[in-house]
């Protein structure tokens, strides 16, 4: 243990100044006015040289403390020339923004002295940054050119003390710092930081002085135990074996000025939904009143979620700041907030270290922390300067984060502070740690464990532990071990894996989430994961889901509907409340619960005592008064309560106040009890003051202590643990810690998926291990993290004594401190998609606490209700207002039996009434209906709106519906009815048959009409008169609620909730604002977003841009994706980041307003720079960087380069547009300017243009189309509105919600809009489903399909995407009374993915049921699709056959074909080279040869070849014909300023005469005939001259190139479209290849579809080739990388061997190994080698027998060792 001495004595300051150099001296003279009290304590230590730990308050200089001394140390130095270039200083920031920040004001006051003080003979001391953000270049500088003072992170750090170019950097280091100790001491990244310590110390031979600095932590002595515990250099002289240390600790006593704001005077009866606004206003008014505010709050969801709405309230200068921002912005934000450019910044937890923002003069937090010493931290930000007056101001967000609030300010002022905890013995670390060793040398196994036994975190290691990780890291091969030498050292890629997963800190992945029909809802984090069970229910995307399994990264869900969340939607959020709050709190409930009990008020006690202000006092008071008129009793540290909550399963709501670790081990320890004893535990939730536990019957309380007390209490504990999430994450994280599961290999992120899944499988392994070392510290991890294990067991122990009481009580409500918990799965209803079920079994009580004032609705009386009807629906007077009311009822018929007509006609006379009716009749506006069968419909009187919807929903109840749950599985074709036509009175002239209309449509509409004539009803009310089961009115009806169009409530005292339309909901209960009708805003988007248009230039305009070829599949005439191409290279369209990042496609006339949408730009030095390059005709991206250096050593510069035009495209200062050119595959992107070039409207007149457009539309929908602030947005808006260029209308979603309109649509809304009802199918990014994507995941799940719209109405989902060349459709989800519609809509969006060159489709399933499986009906619309079965029993095809054959027939065919099979081969070269068009060298020549004599350079000559360039690009020689017939279907036409050379070798063909003509040198003319090479223009003959090649004379271009093709087919037995690409080149568009294949397959001599076995991609076949017979099996043989095959098997040699080209070896005509090779003097020197290891003899065999057959050896070392292997 080492010496402690805690100081206090200070140096004066003239004694302190004189102690420094002159430049320094002088510096902080003219700098400060005086040292602070932690510099005159801590300084003069630093000068003796003591390891020095320095607390002392925020804002107190603690930094300039550390660094002064070493600043004037290295001044001196550099003034008498003794400064060594090498590492003098490393300073080390749990944070990369820290680092940062300590940078530049390290620079800052260097510069100063430097220019200001020192003479120009001083030796300039540098300042370096490594951090993972470092560029490599950086790195590299900094090993040649050390800077003197490093700063650095602890992962940074331990990757360069494993460096043998880093360390030997480092031998001279003096100091070592370690700021912000509280943040790392208490963490694994401390204990990692410790051994790195303890490693520095053994391999720098320099004596390092340490000093730490932390603003707020206690214990002290322990960390400053931690921070020598390694160095050994400092010895007391009577005990050597003892270190010193030195703690200055400043008095934390510094005045604060803090006060609690309660968001609204009515703060204890404001749901807590609604406290978030009220905090908002409060916000707004107190950074309004000071200069600069920092608002904290604990999540970074709330993070955004506060920056947003202080916006939208018209806070100007307000940013957010977290962790999970871009680099970048996170910098503007520190940079704008130092600067005094910003108002307010709102952060979570990033800034709340020691990095300098500027001056802060208020910090507002937003709930509270969870830990004193947070508070303090970020308190500490306001009046950071030195001598400067925190001032903060708490906002609490519910009465009981009040209590929490206010204990937190009692301690605070108390001067309470958090104790950390210090992990020991951390075994994942240890185990990462010795990965790390072996970098650096071969190691001795004891010398090893005496390191790791200095490290402090380790001193009391036990050996056996760290021989059971040694153990471990041989067995997974992360190290070998050698007992009998007494070693361990480094294996295979251990170092590749610790440089890129070093590091503890966990990252938090995500979980998928599926139905058991495989679709996706949506992601959980792993942090809510762990908290889940098999059965929970909980909360996601408005739906509720039941756990049915965990398996890996995936979580298996069922639908939940109608069930209550069992886990609360933020658990998993919060980190625990700290001990030492939670005793705070306890602390303040015992003093106010005695007087409450002595019968005193307690809210003098409050402001006196505590210095409450009055309103809080009195908040507190009513809190603490409802909770003592529950019961007397609240807990303490000898008093638990319990309270058994009368509901249908025994229910316990358990109230500690002890924080949520010590909650979880208690809740687990009772969880783990009940299980034991065959106990279901339905439900378990956890918070800070206690937990809910729903069982599956009664435990008795009073034997509760027994069972705790009892000796294997936490072996059942940790028995129930083993299985839960919460083990599992640990687990994951342990493994991946300890580098088993590592979560990168080299550059490659392993997927979460892949990392999921080999967590698994360790698990499985290491959980039939005993005293597995993994799965204990994964366990020790939660034991002493998690839980608090030692408040627990401290509070077992005392059971014993009778003051510890466990108090049980039975409530029918849980009192108010136990209420939260109880409460928080009824508020996740609130977010429910329906709130049907919010209403069932809920106590009024829970139901006003949670509506708030919409609980009003249930003081409603029938009365009242009955006038607003009367009122909506009027007594007919005349003829057209019966017309009225019959659209609002159904059929009208003399008895007058609907409610609605014996209500409002039981006053008329008969006679007036009938003649209403017949002229009405006559007119048109009503008919009757007959056979649908139905005696309540058939010969009724119904208006023409009505008569339809009457008619098919007559012939559903009588086709069965009635017997069915859901109407959409019922097929309707070929269904009809008979309506009434030309009426002379009651008569009709003819009956018509009309075939059913949309079902849920018409039982839609009907229940909108009786809700709407008739007022609230119950579900059974309805379902009575309708000839539906209640099911399925239920279903439609809660589908109506999640369209916003229906609300449930109770509004006539019934038992049950009763359904009512949202607008006469909103009327009744007060609403005074003018609303529309959601549905009738979807229907006029609709209208306008699907308007169709002869040209796509006019639909883009319509659209302001587009992002997908479908998107213009409903929107232009006669449109196919074909078409596609022609408008993407249309000179008048560009492409870009067009609005709010977002990339696509728009026309010339659109920029000026999508320019307007954005600020102007920001532009660097290198924007400028590339910006002045672009000349008006664009320029490619090539030509743009061709100034500047390229290569690996340049490569920094090339990223810049790519950074600076990616923020040009980004904010639309440049876009691009595509070019189509001639010998080229893929467009060529010209970069236009945009921004200047352009003029840019101005921004309201572009918003006003855009909202024409895309109007009606929300503010929040406009924020992802303005590139703006959203304060300037909202401000510009009501600016538009005022002078009437838009207007504003409301609409219902749910609640009355704002849209920004044209008046023209305004007044569309307001008039009847007939819907359009077309089917169709879109993608999730078309303009009109994205507008309402979340409504569209509600309905139809969370995933990535196409929807299906029937209209506005999105009725299924297509789940299918495009893979090698088909379409794979794994499921379609469509109501059966939609099959004829979707038929003919999806038959159309087939025919157009052939335009794609897809055109064979696979389908799996349809409505979840396997293909064969489905019913007659869907098998016959598959059918007439084309669709058949592909044998398997599993799918259908379209378009293709299933014959696949063995991948080795294939080949076998393809190397007969191709002369390379031993029977196919030509006699010699001369036969061979009449049979082939090109060959690249001998290789390709000689291995198609039996006998091969001459080789190719030699035959040249006799059999007139010249040498050229091919369509691959390839260097080939071939007869001039060919070159002429490849130059030709380039149909690239010369330069004019080549036509000379051309004239020239068309004459001649000595290059030396034409460079003695031009005085050329042979370096100038290579430059100049490249080029001309390259394009066919040119060949080479055998003795060096050059030829001109002429293309062909009249010949149809199309017709040489279909030729080309058709010989190319000719000689493949079976090729996919990709193979064909490549063997084709880029003078052939794929569209031409489709062409050509189509042709064939239409003749016969193609067939297509899945052809060989294992091989998804779709082939076309010759048939004549796949049926010939008597091939015997290949030899074994190399393919060489210059024979032509190489092509047809590239796909495989990059995916199976990693190569793109190579010599690829088959043995048994399968491929088995590829490898690189140079061919010189004679020999093939193997340089790569990949290959199956299991063959790997029989590899080295087939390459020697290939050597030998072109009598070239192999050599090379990498040949050597794998003959000797």
């Amino acid at each position: 243990m080492p010496i402690i001495e805690y100081i206090d004595d200070r140096m004066e300051t003239e004694e302190l100044l004189e102690r420094l150099s002159q430049p320094v001296r002088n510096w902080f003279m003219d700098k400060f006015p005086d040292f602070t009290e932690p510099q005159k304590v801590a300084i003069p230590r630093i000068l003796k040289g003591e390891h020095l730990l320095l607390c002392s308050p925020t804002g107190s200089g603690k930094t300039l403390t550390a660094f002064l001394t070493i600043i004037d140390d290295l001044v001196r130095r550099s003034l008498d020339g003794s400064l060594s270039d090498s590492v003098q200083c490393v300073y080390i920031s749990p944070i990369k923004a820290l680092a940062n920040d300590i940078q530049k004001n390290l620079i800052g006051p260097l510069e100063e002295i430097k220019e200001r003080y020192l003479p120009s003979r001083a030796k300039e001391i540098k300042v370096g940054l490594r951090t993972g953000d470092t560029p490599q270049s950086e790195r590299e500088k900094m090993l040649r050119k050390p800077p003197h003072i490093l700063i650095t992170t602890p992962e940074s750090l331990g990757l360069g003390l494993a460096s043998k170019r880093f360390r030997p950097i480092l031998d001279e280091m003096k100091w070592l710092i370690i700021d912000e100790m509280h943040s790392l001491v208490p963490t694994k990244r401390g204990t990692h930081l410790s051994l790195s310590m303890a490693l520095m110390d053994s391999v720098v031979s320099s004596e390092v002085q340490r000093i730490g600095i932390s603003a707020t932590m206690e214990p002290l002595d322990a960390v400053a135990e931690f921070l020598v515990a390694s160095d050994s250099r400092e010895r007391d002289e009577d005990n050597p074996e003892v270190q010193k240390v030195a703690i200055a600790k400043i008095s934390g006593d510094r005045e604060l000025d803090l006060d609690i704001i309660l968001p609204t005077p009515r703060f204890s009866s404001t749901p807590v939904k609604e406290i978030l606004d009220h905090n908002i206003d409060r916000i707004k008014e107190l950074v309004e009143a000071h200069t600069t505010t920092l608002v904290f709050v604990n999540t970074r969801n709330m993070t955004e979620t506060f920056v947003q709405k202080l916006k939208v309230a018209g806070l100007e200068g307000v940013e957010g700041h977290h962790g999970s921002m871009d680099k970048a912005i996170r910098l503007d934000v520190e940079s704008q907030l130092k600067n005094g450019l910003l108002r307010c910044v709102v952060s979570s937890s990033s800034l709340e270290m020691g990095i300098d923002i500027g001056s802060v003069d208020l910090v507002i937090q937003v709930g509270s922390p969870g830990s004193i010493a947070t508070a303090l931290q970020r308190i500490g930000r306001a009046g950071h300067q030195v001598d400067g007056l925190p001032r903060a101001r708490f906002l609490p967000t519910s009465p009981h984060d009040l209590l929490e609030v206010v204990a937190l300010q009692t301690a605070i002022l108390e001067g309470e502070m958090d104790l950390l905890k210090f992990p020991e013995n951390c075994l994942d670390v240890l185990a990462q740690f010795l990965i790390g060793l072996t970098i650096i040398k071969e190691w001795d196994i004891d010398e090893a464990f005496e390191l790791f036994s200095s490290s402090w975190p380790y001193r009391s290691l036990p050996y056996d532990d760290y021989i059971e990780v040694l153990d471990m890291l041989d067995e997974e091969r992360r190290l070998w071990l050698d007992w009998e030498d007494n070693k361990f050292g480094k294996r295979g890629f251990a170092q590749m894996i610790y440089y890129t997963n070093i590091g503890t800190i966990a990252p938090d992945n995500n979980y998928l989430v599926f139905t058991g029909d495989g679709t996706l809802v949506g992601q959980l984090s792993s942090s809510f994961v762990s908290s889940l069970r098999n059965g929970d229910v909980f909360l996601l995307g408005g739906s509720t889901y039941r756990v049915a399994s965990i398996r890996g990264t995936r979580v298996n869900v069922t639908p939940a509907t109608g069930y209550r969340p069992t886990i609360p939607s933020w658990t998993g959020e919060a980190n625990s409340r700290t001990h030492e709050l939670s005793q705070a709190v306890l602390k303040l409930l015992g003093h106010v619960s005695v007087g409450i009990r002595m019968g005193e008020d307690s809210e003098p006690l409050l402001m006196d005592a505590l210095g409450l202000n009055k309103p809080v006092a009195l908040a507190l008071k009513q809190f603490l008064d409802e909770h003592s008129a529950t019961t007397f009793q609240v807990p303490s540290n000898d008093r638990i309560l319990v309270e058994q909550v009368e509901a249908p399963l025994p229910t316990y709501v358990v109230t500690t106040c002890r924080g949520r670790s010590f909650n979880l081990a208690l809740g687990y320890l009772f969880a783990g009890i009940a299980a034991k004893d065959n106990v279901i535990v339905h439900e378990l939730s956890f918070d800070e003051n206690g937990f809910m536990a729903k069982l599956s019957h009664e435990v008795e309380i009073s034997k509760i202590p027994d069972v705790f007390r009892n000796d294997t209490s936490e072996e059942v504990l940790q028995r129930y643990l083993m299985d839960s999430q919460l083990f599992s994450k640990r687990f994951r994280e342990v493994s991946s810690r300890s580098m088993l599961n590592p979560r990168r290999i080299g550059a490659e992120e392993v997927s979460p998926k892949q990392f999921q899944q080999k967590a698994e499988s360790i698990m499985t392994k290491h959980r039939q291990m005993e005293g597995s070392v993994i799965i204990r510290e994964a366990m020790n991890e939660i034991m002493n993290g998690d839980l608090d294990m030692k408040q627990l067991r401290n509070f077992i122990s005392r059971m014993d004594s009778e003051d510890v009481r466990i108090v049980h009580r039975r409530v029918k409500m849980p009192s108010p401190l136990g209420m939260t918990l109880f409460m928080s799965a009824f508020e996740d209803l609130l977010s429910l998609r329906t709130r049907a079920y919010l209403i069932k079994d809920v106590d009024p009580e829970i139901l006003r606490r949670l509506l708030g004032a919409r609980s009003l609705a249930t003081d409603l009386d029938k009365e009242k209700i009955g006038e607003y009807y009367q009122s909506k629906v009027a007594v007919p007077n005349d003829a057209l207002s019966l017309l009225r009311l019959m659209d609002m009822g159904g059929g009208l018929e003399r008895q007058l039996t609907h409610p609605l007509y014996s209500e409002k006609l039981k006053g008329l006379e008969f006679e007036t009434l009938r003649g209403w009716v017949h002229e009405l009749a006559e007119r048109g506006l009503i008919t009757k209906v007959r056979n649908t069968n139905h005696d309540q419909i058939d010969d009724k009187w119904f208006s023409m709106r009505m008569a339809s919807v009457h008619g098919t929903l007559g012939c559903l109840a009588v086709a069965g519906a009635s017997e069915m749950d859901d109407l959409r599985a019922l097929y309707t074709g070929g269904m009809t009815y008979e309506m009434a036509e030309g009426f002379k009175g009651s008569e009709p002239e003819k009956w018509v048959e009309s075939s059913l209309s949309d079902p849920l449509d018409c039982l839609r509409l009907k229940l909108l009409d009786m809700l709407g004539s008739e007022g609230p009803q119950t579900l059974e009310s309805l379902s009575d008169r309708l000839p539906f089961p209640l099911a399925q009115v239920e279903s439609v009806l809660q589908e109506l609620e999640m369209r916003n169009l229906v609300s449930i409530g109770f509004f006539t005292q019934t038992d049950e909730g009763e359904f009512i339309l949202r607008v006469d909901e909103y009327r009744i209960t007060g609403g005074s604002v003018d609303v529309v009708d959601y549905r009738t805003l979807q229907t006029l988007l609709l209208q306008k977003s699907f308007t169709r248009f002869e040209e796509p230039s006019e639909a883009i305009r319509s659209l302001a841009l587009i992002q997908r070829r479908d998107e213009l599949l409903h929107r232009v005439e006669n449109y196919r994706f074909r078409d596609w191409k022609d408008i993407k290279h249309d000179p008048d369209v560009f492409n870009g980041r067009l609005l709010h990042n977002r990339v696509g496609y728009t026309t010339r006339d659109q920029l000026p307003m999508l320019q307007g949408l954005r600020t102007e730009p920001w532009l660097g030095a290198l924007e400028t720079e590339l910006l002045e390059k672009i000349p008006e005709e664009g320029i490619t991206r090539t030509e743009l960087f061709s100034e500047y250096p390229r290569g690996k050593e340049n490569q920094h510069i090339q990223k810049s380069l790519k950074r600076a035009l990616a923020n040009l495209e980004r904010q639309l200062v440049v876009a691009k547009q595509f070019l189509d050119m001639p010998n080229r595959r893929r467009s060529i992107a010209i970069f236009r300017k945009v921004h200047g070039a352009i003029d840019a409207m101005p921004f309201p007149q572009a918003l006003s243009t855009l909202i024409k457009k895309i109007g009606p539309v929300r503010l929040h929908t406009l924020r992802f189309f303005v590139s703006r602030p959203v304060e300037e947005l909202a401000e510009v808006l009501r600016d538009l509105e005022s002078d009437g260029s838009i207007c504003r209308v409301v609409a219902l979603q749910p609640d009355p919600t704002d849209y920004y309109a044209s008046h023209e649509d305004a007044e569309k809304l307001l008039s009847l809009m007939p819907e359009d009802r077309q089917m169709r199918i879109l993608s999730q990014s078309d303009p009109f489903c994205s507008r309402f994507i979340q409504e569209v995941r509600m309905i139809l799940k969370q995933g990535w399909y196409h929807p299906v719209f029937k209209g506005v109405d999105p009725i299924g989902r297509i789940l299918m995407f495009v893979v090698n060349d088909y379409l794979e459709i794994k499921d379609i989800n469509i109501p059966h009374s939609y099959l004829d519609e979707f038929k003919v809509a999806f038959n159309d969006l087939l025919d157009n993915y052939r335009d794609r060159l897809v055109d064979v489709s696979v389908i799996h399933a349809f409505n979840g049921v396997p293909v064969h499986d489905c019913d007659e009906n869907i098998q016959s619309i598959l059918s007439e699709l084309g669709f058949s079965s592909m044998g398997d029993d599993e799918r259908y095809i379209r378009g293709g056959i299933v014959e696949p054959r063995p991948r080795q027939e294939i080949n076998r065919r393809l190397f007969h074909r191709h002369n390379v099979h031993q029977n196919s081969r030509w006699e010699n070269e001369t036969f061979a080279l009449k049979e082939i068009d090109e060959l690249r060298d001998d290789f390709a020549l000689r291995g198609r040869c039996e006998m091969f004599r001459v080789d190719l350079q030699s035959m040249a000559a006799t059999e007139q070849l010249h040498q050229g360039t091919n369509l691959r690009g390839h260097q080939v020689w071939a007869r001039l014909p060919h070159f002429q017939r490849l130059l030709t279907i380039r149909n690239m036409q010369p330069e004019d300023d080549v036509l000379g050379i051309l004239d020239f070798f068309s004459n001649h063909n000595d290059p030396s005469v034409f460079m003695e003509r031009l005085a050329m040198k042979r370096g100038e003319f290579r430059k100049l005939i490249s080029p001309l090479v390259r394009s066919g223009h040119l060949v080479q003959d055998y003795r060096g001259g050059f030829k001109t090649v002429k293309p062909l004379k009249g010949i149809d271009l199309w017709q040489i190139k279909s030729d080309y093709l058709r010989d190319m087919v000719e000689e493949y037995p079976v090729i996919t479209m990709k193979q064909f690409e490549r063997l084709a080149g880029p003078s052939f568009a794929p569209e031409e290849i489709s062409d050509v294949l189509h042709e064939f397959e239409d003749d016969g001599t193609l067939i297509k579809g899945f052809l060989v076995d294992d091989q998804h991609d779709v082939s076309w076949g010759r048939k004549d080739l796949l049926e010939s017979e008597g091939i015997t099996r290949t030899r074994d043989l190399v393919i060489p990388p210059s024979d032509s095959l190489i092509h047809y098997f590239g796909g495989i040699l990059r995916e199976k061997f990693g190569f793109g080209s190579a010599y690829l070896v088959f043995h048994k005509e399968e491929p088995i190994a590829a490898f690189k090779a140079n061919t010189r003097n004679g020999t093939i020197d193997v340089t790569d080698f990949v290959g199956d290891s299991e063959l790997e003899k029989e590899a080295l065999r087939v390459m020697k027998e290939f050597a030998w057959e072109h009598q070239m050896p192999l050599t090379g070392e990498l040949y050597e060792k794998l003959r000797s292997r």
